[in-house]
């Protein structure tokens, strides 16, 4: 399955998993492009089969700054002369790529920073091409598609600069990386956030919509999103357990957490490394706000 029609004018080219992602394409009045991950021969078929080449995207909406929702844009850009467009916490940092990649924690002299550059080079090469936003959406702004509607619905805690974007006619939302994989919930900097992670989440299942789209799901459509939710914000607790119990049988550090991969199955790069200790301090953190675990003498213990 390359491509889906979920209503007139509603398509989402398959991307899946990350490196790349699903790519929402609308088609109305405009031709607008969600989170370009997707092969690019992928959306050239997609756009073929209504009669229409990449030159004739007009607009590039991203949701976030993450490399995989923002590969394609510049050169759908160079191709079709589209507009960009991206939330006032994104503009900046796709503006200027160093301030992209401070922003992900992999500033000058990060001991990971040149392995994540080549993953990204490698995997997602367009990425880190210069370009500019042209328009930036604030929370709530709506932005019309001939007759179809979208809404900004920030949603940090993946990163801070995280937003869904409500389809607001059918009542469907792109769920970007709230995106119900089998993997859960991906908080890998330093600057993402589990409490507000959670919040999001809620934040959605309390809205009414017909059905989820995923940034990186095989089948992107989930109809009973609610429950999905329930069932993914459930990683949060019980990555806790694991890192509580690895505290427990005596890892007293993070470097010692870490050992045993306990978010990812197997830690092949030092990029994934990286996440896995982030994630980690996420979990150590909220472990000492909870009472559950202190650190005595440069050692975690739990209480």
């Amino acid at each position: 399955m390359a491509q889906v029609e979920l209503s007139p004018g509603v398509h989402v080219v398959i991307g899946g998993d990350f490196p790349k992602c699903n790519t929402l394409v609308l088609i109305s009045d405009e031709v607008v492009v969600v989170d370009p991950g997707c092969s690019v021969e992928a959306l050239r078929r997609m756009l073929h089969s209504q009669d229409l080449e990449l030159r004739d995207v007009d607009s590039v909406i991203l949701s976030h700054i993450h490399p995989d929702h923002i590969t394609h844009a510049v050169r759908l850009n160079r191709l079709s002369k589209c507009r960009i467009v991206a939330n006032e916490i994104t503009a900046p940092l796709f503006n200027e790529k160093e301030k992209m990649k401070e922003f992900l924690g992999f500033h000058k002299g990060q001991p990971a920073r040149k392995s994540w550059e080549k993953l990204v080079n490698d995997r997602m090469y367009g990425a880190l091409d210069a370009g500019r936003v042209d328009e930036a959406l604030s929370d709530g702004e709506k932005y019309n598609v001939g007759d179809l509607t979208l809404q900004v619905l920030y949603t940090p805690g993946h990163l801070p600069d995280h937003m869904c974007l409500e389809i607001l006619e059918p009542r469907l939302i792109f769920g970007a990386d709230l995106d119900l994989t089998e993997f859960g919930p991906f908080y890998g900097h330093r600057n993402s956030s589990i409490d507000e992670f959670k919040d999001s989440i809620r934040l959605v299942q309390q809205r009414n919509y017909e059905g989820l789209i995923s940034g990186h799901l095989e089948k992107p459509l989930v109809v009973n999103y609610r429950s999905a939710l329930t069932a993914y914000s459930r990683q949060f607790d019980l990555r806790d357990d694991l890192v509580l119990s690895a505290v427990m049988g005596g890892a007293g550090s993070i470097d010692e957490l870490t050992l045993s991969p306990i978010i990812y199955p197997t830690i092949p790069s030092p990029v994934i490394l990286q996440f896995e200790i982030w994630m980690i301090e996420h979990h150590v953190k909220g472990l000492i706000a909870k009472g559950f675990v202190e650190e005595k003498k440069g050692r975690l213990e739990p209480i």
